[in-house]
């Protein structure tokens, strides 16, 4: 008997990393009308890492450390509760209130479309936690010396918690 964790709602594996699931989410869903002003799709990098920090607006999802699930002995069905951190970076003149827009445009976009991504990755719930600020490093000079024309960095940080289930199938 070989003893497999499918996907409840795909019945099938998980063939995406959760945290590619829901950075391709907002990514594809990014477009939908909000009411907030945020950057075009295509200046907005979406990954689960900055990389190379080419670009101005970032939308990155990590993987956050969880404790081990038990796991029970022919047990059918186990919920999961998997945590991610999504930040945002943004850079230039209007860096803050980018940030801001882009945070309440992706709090729209999760709480506004309650399943989807149930059919595409098998996730039950997204639960988004508020944005906390990312105290950027700056020093006493350069708040005194600081122009309207120098580039300016903020940053934020939410957790989303993907629940899903899987069940265990038996061959």
């Amino acid at each position: 008997m070989v003893n497999k964790l499918l996907n409840a709602q795909l019945s099938g594996v998980f063939t995406v990393d959760p945290a590619v699931a829901l950075w391709t989410f907002i990514k594809n869903n990014w477009g939908t009308v909000t009411g907030y002003t945020v950057p075009v799709v295509a200046n907005v990098k979406f990954d689960t890492k900055f990389g190379d920090m080419i670009g101005y607006n970032f939308v990155i999802v990590e993987n956050m450390p969880v404790d081990i699930k038990p796991q029970i002995l022919g047990a059918g069905r186990f919920r999961y509760n998997d945590t991610k951190r999504i930040q945002i970076m943004c850079e230039g003149t209007s860096a803050k209130n980018t940030k801001w827009n882009m945070e309440r445009h992706i709090d729209s976009i999760i709480n506004g479309n309650v399943t989807g991504m149930q059919a595409t990755f098998g996730i039950d719930e997204v639960l988004l936690s508020e944005f906390v600020e990312i105290p950027v490093g700056v020093t006493e000079t350069d708040i005194t010396q600081r122009k309207a024309s120098r580039v300016l960095t903020a940053r934020s940080r939410a957790l989303a918690t993907l629940i899903f289930d899987q069940y265990q199938a038996v061959a």
